[in-house]
């Protein structure tokens, strides 16, 4: 099993998929604003229904060659399904992030199968118990890392990190939050990079768009409708191909106008968790 990551976009080799299976049977801790808009409401997500979506978004991946992983399930997790959270590739270093919410700092144990097949010369390292580091908020590309620091992620964390991988350049993005009027849970719900020096950005969920963003992308635009329902969270396939909803119909259509192929693919019930295609994936293979 091969280890690296280096690139947001570069071919999709072998990713981690959430396990759908034991949805909400543990009560779940509200951990962020969708949930509470979803979860008692006439709209709840069921466990059949993100079922089955996720299920088509793995045989999509399977039907490219991509060799899909998904944890084991854990009886005492309410919701396995947002792997990109709970771990992420940094060249060939695995890290086990620390959750913000208590009710996910065990998540990680559902894939810890899965180290005992790492080649000899991955390491693999647990970010401490007194910090906070997610990995949707960390985005790997270009010989960089951007690190989002927000409603989860903490400036500790970003520090943390820095420390960890001193091969690549990290640059920490402010993202805006709940007393702003945004709701950017991490930073791939407002950044991210998709095609050849493309990105999807919605640059009112930062308090200021780094330099480094500025002038290594070319932008596409998000609105603020948009990114509230995860259009920025889409999967790379590899530099010209992506996963993204079909209700993305603008944002598919500047990917497209850019020479990106987008596989539509339905899912409407797993982002009521919180997350979309990004969220729901920690890749553990890209190639380089």
């Amino acid at each position: 099993m091969e280890v690296f990551v280096d690139s947001e976009t570069a071919p999709l080799r072998s990713v981690i998929v959430g396990y759908p299976d034991n949805f909400l049977q543990v009560d779940p801790e509200i951990i962020n604003e969708t949930q509470r808009r979803f979860y008692d409401g006439p709209d709840a997500p069921t466990a059949a229904a993100v079922t089955e979506q996720l299920n088509g978004f793995i045989e999509e991946l399977t039907s490219r060659d991509i060799e899909v992983h998904q944890p084991h399930p854990l009886p005492y997790i309410p919701d396995q399904m947002m792997t990109r959270d709970i771990g992420v590739v940094i060249g060939d270093t695995f890290v086990v992030t620390t959750m913000a919410a208590r009710s996910r700092r065990h998540e990680w144990r559902g894939y810890a199968h899965l180290f005992e097949h790492f080649p000899e010369h991955v390491k693999v390292l647990f970010g401490p118990e007194d910090l906070v580091i997610e990995g949707g908020d960390v985005i790997v590309d270009r010989g960089k890392v951007f690190v989002g620091i927000g409603q989860r992620t903490n400036l500790a964390g970003a520090a943390w990190l820095m420390q960890l991988v001193p091969d690549y350049e990290i640059v920490p993005i402010t993202l805006r939050g709940l007393d702003h009027g945004e709701d950017v849970l991490h930073l791939d719900c407002s950044f991210l990079p998709v095609g050849d020096g493309y990105a999807l950005i919605y640059p009112g969920g930062m308090r200021e768009v780094p330099a480094t963003v500025r002038d290594t992308y070319e932008w596409i635009e998000v609105t603020q409708d948009e990114q509230r329902v995860l259009g920025t969270n889409v999967l790379s396939i590899d530099p010209s191909t992506v996963i993204s909803q079909p209700t993305s119909v603008r944002i598919n259509e500047e990917m497209r106008a850019r020479g990106i192929d987008v596989i539509e693919v339905p899912y409407s019930e797993p982002p009521k968790t919180g997350g979309s295609f990004r969220c729901c994936t920690l890749p553990l293979h890209r190639a380089h």
